[in-house]
């Protein structure tokens, strides 16, 4: 079924791209270690982006990613995708204008009981003179509970080598009589320390509607390797923790990125730093 729904958005795009005027993406494959004091859990995800220009001003944006967790001593594993779809129009002036639909769903592996979160909206964004920011607001549609989402984000690229970012993201939650916020914010960079080599760095912040805070940070490099031989793509290495309240994990990401109308190390989609740099729209599912 995974591989049958990912097809399906790769052949409905087939027409698009072909009248494109420029597309870029990056497709990366990841394995990540969390380890603490009392569990182990190992993930291994797929994540992918595609950027379609087309010469009118419209452009159109596709995201999937899918991952699954295994724990030591539990038979079952804990499973996790992503599909969105978003459109944008760029005025002359920078401006630009959009809509956006995902879907995430989260479940466990081979039972059929699975929670899935289905979200669309809009978007208004910037880009020019180095800095490229984007704001939206929209909603997400769980059985019984009212969500609105809205958000900001932008990174700046006027010094050469260097982008930073930052990113803050609000869900406001309705249970019918009872309400709460929970809250994203991060802040990103990533600097090009030689042709082939990237260094990367993120730290982000959850806010559990006043209940709790779950920090994320994480430090990597992304390495160019296969220039000569045609087939670009680049090994990343990051290290970060997660933590709770007091109780941490600690995190080793590995991955392989293979870009599409880019060269030189690239920033691998599983890490920290490119959820805030690249998030995706709501407070539950951008970091």
């Amino acid at each position: 079924m995974k591989k049958t729904v990912l097809l399906a958005l790769l052949i409905s795009t087939a027409p698009i791209a072909a009248q494109a005027e420029s597309i870029t993406g990056a497709l990366t494959l990841s394995y990540t270690q969390h380890d603490s004091d009392f569990a182990e859990l190992s993930t291994k995800g797929l994540d992918g982006r595609l950027a379609i220009d087309l010469d009118s001003g419209l452009s159109l944006g596709i995201e999937m990613g899918q991952s699954s967790s295994s724990t030591d001593g539990l038979p079952v594993d804990l499973e996790g995708e992503f599909y969105g779809l978003d459109a944008k129009y760029a005025f002359g002036n920078g401006m630009s204008a959009g809509i956006y639909m995902d879907r995430f769903s989260v479940g466990l592996g081979g039972i059929p009981i699975e929670l899935t979160l289905k979200s669309k909206g809009v978007t208004v964004g910037y880009e020019g003179n180095g800095f490229k920011g984007e704001a939206f607001y929209g909603s997400t549609d769980i059985t019984s509970v009212d969500i609105n989402n809205f958000g900001i984000s932008g990174s700046y690229t006027g010094m050469e080598g260097l982008e930073v970012g930052a990113a803050f993201h609000r869900a406001d939650i309705d249970l019918g009589g009872s309400s709460g916020n929970l809250d994203f914010s991060g802040l990103a960079a990533t600097y090009l320390a030689t042709p082939s080599l990237m260094v990367f760095g993120g730290a982000g912040q959850l806010d559990l509607a006043g209940l709790g805070d779950l920090d994320t940070l994480g430090l990597g490099v992304s390495y160019s390797i296969g220039g000569n031989s045609g087939f670009a793509s680049s090994v990343s290495l990051e290290v970060g923790r997660t933590s709770l309240d007091g109780d941490d994990l600690d995190v080793v990401r590995l991955g392989l990125t293979i870009p599409l109308g880019k060269s030189g190390p690239v920033l691998p989609m599983n890490s920290v730093a490119d959820s805030i740099l690249s998030p995706r729209r709501g407070a539950l599912i951008a970091g």
